[in-house]
């Protein structure tokens, strides 16, 4: 705990992380819209002038602090970067031919079968996905496997900005989109719905959903589920830590949840579901290849060395 709670005396203080910050915080008062979470990320920065945790914990978590900058972004340029190009009927006849049920999206058939048992845990699954995989890189962190953190951090990163990339490319319309306004041209004045998650909130008396879609900006953002993205990163992170093992039959009980989640509750079709898993794939792929290129650069051996001998040899 000292060394949390005490000031380093010893470090060498940098300006340039704060800086960040506190310029950070004067760009979205300039845009407009600033609010007490955009000073909170903001002031994170001072982390690094505290002491050498503070430090670490800032330099690890970053790319987490990144991606929710990224995403608030997005308000200011989302609406205009999608005009005109929003597919509505396309994603939901794929969707029908290649998984439908008896003449009708699986969407379709939870719309008119649902229980409140599943209303709950699906709307549990919605609320804590982000939640979930904190908890794995905060396991992570106090474990002290700071590699794991930071590939699961830089993971996140990755598949955000994959998902991101994909919402302006091929903007897709929600299967609760097509529900309430058919299936013609995209009307671009709409605000994301909490749709059948909201039976969660009725059977509660709580408005939690009212709340998160209440700032969400990616109305035609079907295409990926990052929902079902975070936790499958979250799974392979588990199943590779020896110490999470107890943690692994939970993270895949959440991951299947989490799948049918986000059709259950009409905010994904299953083509999403299956394009979640496979961006997931990627930036796993990914860092896992860029952490293994820097083990490989950062243990270099002498050219002459007999086990750089053996190594060519190897390879010859």
């Amino acid at each position: 705990m000292r060394e949390w709670l005490l000031p380093s005396r010893t470090m060498r203080r940098r300006i340039l992380p704060p800086a960040i910050g506190l310029v950070y915080i004067a760009a979205i008062a300039l845009l407009g819209g600033l609010r007490p979470d955009h000073v909170l990320v903001g002031l994170l920065g001072m982390l690094d002038l505290y002491n050498e945790k503070t430090r670490l914990f800032l330099r690890l978590f970053f790319p987490f602090m990144a991606t929710g900058a990224v995403y608030d972004s997005m308000r200011y340029f989302y609406w205009e970067g999608i005009a005109g190009r929003v597919h509505v009927a396309e994603p939901y006849f794929f969707e029908k031919r290649w998984f439908g049920v008896a003449g009708q999206t699986l969407n379709e058939f939870f719309a008119e079968h649902h229980w409140p048992a599943l209303d709950l845990a699906c709307g549990f699954a919605y609320l804590v996905f982000v939640g979930e995989y904190l908890a794995v890189a905060f396991g992570l962190f106090f474990l002290r496997r700071n590699a794991m953190v930071r590939a699961l951090a830089v993971a996140f990163l990755v598949v955000n900005l994959l998902g991101f990339a994909t919402y302006f490319l091929y903007p897709a319309a929600p299967p609760w989109y097509v529900a309430q306004y058919g299936l013609g041209p995209a009307q671009l004045d709409i605000h994301p719905a909490a749709a059948a998650a909201g039976r969660f909130d009725a059977l509660l008396g709580t408005h939690f959903f009212d709340r998160v879609y209440g700032r969400g900006v990616d109305v035609y953002g079907a295409y990926p589920s990052l929902h079902v993205a975070y936790p499958r990163i979250a799974l392979w992170a588990v199943f590779s830590e020896p110490k999470l093992r107890w943690a692994r039959a939970p993270a895949a009980a959440f991951f299947a949840l989490m799948c049918l989640s986000a059709v259950y509750l009409q905010h994904h079709y299953v083509t999403d579901v299956v394009l979640g898993v496979a961006y997931a794939a990627a930036a796993i792929g990914l860092v896992a290849q860029c952490s293994a290129a820097s083990a490989s650069s950062a243990q270099p051996e002498a050219s002459g060395s007999p086990s750089a001998v053996a190594s060519r040899s190897a390879s010859a």
